[in-house]
């Protein structure tokens, strides 16, 4: 993945990710033609916020934007 090259405070911008708020609706209430983005961009956005290393805030601005940032996990 791309962020193995991204340098350590480096930052990934995503632009779109609440897709007009289908996002935070269920699968089922998405039109059919439209699940299999909505699925996807759901998988993106927990890879996003769930990753070691990354710090990522989604702010719902228009359609949204992810803003993550990469850190280097300190061991104490």
């Amino acid at each position: 993945m791309i962020l193995e090259l991204m340098p350590d405070g480096g930052v990934l911008i995503s632009d779109n990710v609440l897709q007009d708020g289908d996002i935070v609706e269920s699968r089922f209430a998405v039109e059919r033609r439209n699940r299999t983005i909505h699925s996807r961009m759901r998988q993106y956005l927990y890879e996003l916020k769930h990753r070691k290393g990354l710090e990522t805030a989604i702010i719902p601005i228009g359609d949204g934007v992810a803003v993550s940032t990469k850190y280097t996990e300190r061991v104490e």
